[in-house]
């Protein structure tokens, strides 16, 4: 029997206006899960994209979200405990001195539904 390692699969799709319109947006998103190996983690990758697809009808032109691209697909190993996803940094939009302390315990994480 062979044991089932951590996977990290970083998908891609790309939302489609019918029309001119085209491409209007990509939208990314990652998911951890067991797999077998990278062949059969490849597959369920793809399975997770394919379901994360859409149609919807906007004033009677159809927006479709396609799986347009795995990004990353990276084994994490057989004993994590604990994951940790990086998603790179942005530019500060405000001024705060170098003296400026933050209060994390403060702020309450927002709930994702």
């Amino acid at each position: 029997m062979t044991s089932k390692q951590w996977y990290y699969a970083q998908l891609r799709w790309a939302v489609m206006v019918e029309g001119k319109e085209g491409l209007r947006e990509w939208k990314e998103a990652v998911h951890i899960f067991l797999s077998e190996d990278v062949q059969a983690a490849l597959q369920q990758a793809l399975e997770i994209g394919r379901l994360g697809e859409d149609v919807q009808t906007e004033s009677r032109r159809e927006v479709e979200a396609r799986l347009a691209q795995i990004v990353r697909l990276d084994c994490l190993g057989s004993n994590q405990t604990q994951f940790e996803v990086r998603f790179g940094s942005s530019k500060a939009t405000e001024r705060l001195s170098f003296d400026h302390i933050f209060h994390p315990e403060e702020n309450m994480p927002e709930s994702p539904f």
